[in-house]
């Protein structure tokens, strides 16, 4: 029993540090904030933004179903979080030397480049999604899962303040930091340019679109680390299904859980209402510098905003989830995502002394609400899935909600007819309906079975 105490820990600690390190990999290539305004700048295209936005979820979601019938049967999903995470991290490098060899000499090939090897990463992910959620499922308690959520958003936020200031110097003037940020930013400016001069024979100093490479590279790192972190995991072994169920059979398990569980259905209900409800996201950057004339260092201050009040957060998400339940997390949350886009839609009227401060607050209430998603999501998803059929149910899930991961290119396709600040308000709109949905989900908590066969002693 002491024993197992000690696995259940130290699978704790590095399970942690994983999502750490991700959180900083997924700060240095934002997608509502750094990625909108790299292919923004390329293209000047509405609708590859909204690609852009789309591909992440999009692609995280399409493999998932014929994962979770390759993965349900075996007792160990490790090597398919491997093969996973390699190719993700192999893609952000591909991204970061499309991003040095093709520079800014043909813009939109590099476009096309970014958003091919995207889509790639993007799948990677969704490959390596499942195995990750099973492991962490059984290394993890359920009543210590929307704890864990919370402390791993928490110090990753944490970092990503940081990672926010480093975004802000390597977009803008970094002659305006002093001390050892300003020192920081020299320094990996200053390393980059002489890599880039020695290795590819191109002298530059930093400017577009070489800053946006430094930054991939630092998520490049950041992935590796993540990968590198989660291997110290001691997965247990669970019971599975004794042998894999053909594909036509494994196709039948999604309807019949749509039939059965009435909450199955008000769940991804909810969670097609809430994709829906941030289709505009990905146009407020663009909003921002194009109608609103900011400069485009103030991303880095949007990071930092958004980091800042995740950390924050986070201490509170974690406590109502333990103490109250992961169902009222989700609904609160829900019933602030309506915030974000109003104060987009509402800037456009407002002083232009108020319109910074405005979309400041939309990134504090962004990360309020994007860290409350992620530990709700997380955790309610693990609970409610039956531990036998885990893969399955979560896979199925995600690959319905397949088509919801395009809202951003269907915005892409609306802002040039409509105007971002209509696209606004109808996000608006759409996150009352998901309120409401999230008002009719119940606390459901489905406990490991049979506890544990200890395989791996």
């Amino acid at each position: 029993m002491l024993k197992k105490a000690g696995v259940q820990r130290r699978n704790f600690r590095f399970a942690l540090l994983q999502g750490i390190f991700m959180r900083i990999n997924l700060a240095f290539a934002d997608s509502s904030t750094v990625l909108p305004a790299f292919i923004h700048r390329l293209s000047g295209s509405d609708l590859l933004v909204g690609l852009t936005g789309s591909m992440m979820t999009a692609g995280w979601m399409w493999p998932q179903l014929l994962m979770s019938n390759l993965l349900e049967h075996r007792p160990r999903k490790m090597p398919f979080y491997v093969l996973g995470m390699s190719v993700r991290v192999l893609a952000w490098l591909a991204i970061f030397l499309c991003t040095i060899t093709i520079g800014e000499r043909n813009p939109m090939l590099l476009a096309a480049s970014f958003l091919c090897l995207y889509f790639v990463s993007s799948s990677a992910m969704g490959v390596s999604t499942l195995p990750y959620m099973d492991i962490v499922s059984k290394s993890i308690e359920p009543q210590q899962r929307a704890r864990f959520f919370s402390l791993r958003q928490l110090y990753g936020g944490f970092f990503a303040i940081w990672v926010g200031f480093l975004i802000r110097a390597v977009l803008g003037d970094e002659s305006e930091f002093t001390g050892i940020l300003g020192s920081i930013t020299r320094a990996f400016k200053t390393l980059t340019m002489y890599f880039i001069d020695s290795v590819f024979n191109l002298e530059t100093d930093l400017g577009f679109p070489y800053n946006y490479a430094l930054l991939f590279v630092c998520s490049v790192v950041a992935a590796f680390l993540s990968f590198v972190s989660f291997l110290g995991v001691r997965e247990p072994i669970h019971p599975v299904q004794p042998t894999r169920q053909p594909i036509s059979q494994h196709l039948k398990q999604g309807p019949h859980f749509l039939r059965t569980d009435r909450n199955y259905r008000r769940f991804i209900l909810f969670r097609v209402f809430a994709h829906f409800s941030g289709m505009a996201s990905p146009f407020y950057i663009p909003y921002a510098l194009n109608t609103l004339k900011f400069s485009e260092a103030t991303i880095g201050f949007f990071i930092v905003c958004s980091a800042l009040s995740g950390v924050i957060s986070n201490t509170v998400w974690g406590y109502i989830g333990e103490k109250y339940g992961v169902r009222l997390l989700l609904i609160i949350t829900a019933g602030l995502m309506g915030i974000p886009p109003a104060l987009a839609y509402s800037s456009g009227i407002m002083p232009a002394s108020l319109q910074m401060p405005a979309f400041f607050l939309i990134f504090i209430v962004g990360g309020v609400i994007a860290n409350g998603m992620m530990v709700g999501f997380m955790a309610y998803m693990l609970n409610i899935a039956p531990p036998r059929n885990r893969p399955s149910y979560i896979g199925f899930m995600n690959t319905l909600l397949i088509p919801v991961g395009f809202a951003p290119l269907l915005a892409g396709f609306l802002a040039p007819h409509i105007g971002y600040r209509w696209l606004f308000a109808i996000s608006v709109a759409i996150c009352l309906a998901a309120f409401r949905i999230g008002l009719k989900l119940e606390e459901i908590m489905h406990e490991n079975e049979v506890e544990e066969e200890e395989i791996n002693t």
